[in-house]
């Protein structure tokens, strides 16, 4: 049995571990975290209803980030109010391409930066846009935005369904996105339900692009042949290792998302109970 003066060294010697930097006493992949969030797509309907009200039960949920998409009636100074009094922040934002157009890049970056935003991820394409010259396009303003707003300490972004993957000649058109754009400036945002969709291992695509996929779409997949969405932890994904390998390299911010979800709290509060089950 261990003595009083054991128990209280080795207290001692757990406070003092915890107190040193993190590159000394080392960092577990939740450590890298940034923080969990939550695709406030998938929210949508709930926020058009009551912005308020949903921002309060997200963060009652525990989660500490919103990855934002949407406008619902306020003005961003309004928005940025919201989220602090609920100690929310929002450090992506899903939008479309045409706000990193040169014209409206000073409009896009006040907005940015009173939200609090530090990742401007474009999020889709229209099928017209989906061929090779149309990412050479993207990459290019995706890149040229980029620089432009470096010194903002602001990157751009680049978020995959599955049509990425679809093939041309030798290649697919997410090579074609890598390989034309700016990897100083420019991230990518691994949604690993529609790379597996697409026959992709998650964890093989954030070993293989482990130095430019910074973000993750937590959404869970039933399996093949159909790949119905269900909810995190409900699926045949496997969390656990897709966390520590992208952990392992530059993510640092992962969101639960649903597309579609027949409840979204329901599926919201699921994704965040299965990753603290993980430990995150």
């Amino acid at each position: 049995m261990s003595t009083r003066r054991e128990v209280l060294r080795a207290l001692g010697a757990a406070g003092l571990a915890m107190s040193l930097p993190r590159a000394l006493r080392g960092a577990d992949a939740a450590d890298r975290l940034e923080g969990v969030g939550v695709q406030l797509y998938t929210l949508r309907n709930e926020m058009r209803r009551d912005p308020e009200g949903t921002l309060a039960r997200i963060a009652e949920l525990g989660f500490s980030e919103i990855e934002w998409w949407g406008e619902y009636g306020r003005t961003p100074a309004q928005l940025r109010a919201l989220l602090d009094r609920h100690s929310l922040r929002a450090p992506a934002w899903h939008l479309a391409p045409e706000l990193l157009a040169a014209e409206r890049l000073d409009a896009t970056l006040r907005t940015a930066a009173t939200m609090g935003h530090k990742h401007l991820i474009v999020a889709w394409l229209p099928p017209a846009q989906r061929t090779s010259d149309g990412f050479k396009r993207i990459g290019e303003v995706l890149s040229t935005a980029g620089r432009r707003l470096a010194s903002e300490g602001i990157r751009t972004g680049y978020h995959n369904h599955d049509f990425e993957f679809a093939r041309v000649g030798d290649q697919t058109i997410w090579d074609v996105l890598v390989a034309n754009t700016d990897a100083s400036v420019v991230d990518l945002e691994l949604d690993c339900y529609w790379a597996f969709k697409a026959g992709h291992d998650p964890v093989t695509m954030l070993q293989r692009y482990r130095d430019r996929i910074t973000h993750l779409h937590i959404k869970d997949s039933a399996g093949a042949p159909e790949h119905r969405q269900v909810d995190v932890g409900a699926g045949v994904i496997d969390w656990k290792r897709v966390l520590e390998v992208g952990t392992a390299g530059r993510v640092r911010h992962v969101f639960v998302e649903h597309d579609e979800p027949a409840d979204a709290w329901a599926t919201v509060a699921a994704g965040r109970r299965h990753l603290q089950s993980l430990g995150y």
